[in-house]
């Protein structure tokens, strides 16, 4: 009848009345999920320390009201589209949508980082509905390490 899997997913529920509907009610979120390239740590010690150093714009406005911090740079890679937002931190603004893509992007990128007087760049990794890494994955830290060389020369 049903997986296991399906048993234990949190929203399933059988209905007795209509048996082809099986979940109670719509998730709440879709199955991707964004992490901040800076908070990923593939090594748990190697960034300990520069994270502490250098936390996010966001986490020093939480842990300092007073502490003026810049603006962060949103950016969600696609394939063919990139989008971007602009946050200081406790609010959100979409900015644009790029359909650019290589070298272009990441020129593009680091101009409009400077026009918005941007500190840092918080980009979002692909994951799959079960949290494991995707294909798209590693295309996206391949572009987040050299935009991070090129805004490292300027």
């Amino acid at each position: 009848m049903s997986s296991p899997q399906l048993q234990s997913h949190p929203f399933f529920n059988p209905s007795k009345t209509n048996p082809n509907l099986i979940f109670s009610k719509a998730p709440l979120f879709l199955p991707y999920f964004s992490t901040p390239i800076r908070n990923y740590n593939p090594k748990p010690n190697a960034l300990s320390s520069s994270l502490q150093e250098f936390p996010p714009n966001a986490l020093r406005r939480k842990t300092n009201p007073q502490c003026t911090v810049g603006f962060s740079l949103g950016v969600d890679l696609g394939s063919s589209r990139t989008g971007l937002a602009l946050s200081k931190g406790f609010s959100v603004r979409p900015l644009t949508v790029l359909k650019l893509r290589g070298q272009k992007l990441e020129l593009q990128l680091l101009d409009m980082a400077e026009r918005e007087e941007v500190d840092e760049f918080i980009i979002g990794i692909p994951k799959s509905w079960d949290g494991k890494e995707t294909p798209q994955s590693n295309k996206v830290r391949s572009i987040a390490g050299r935009l991070a060389v090129r805004a490292a020369e300027r």
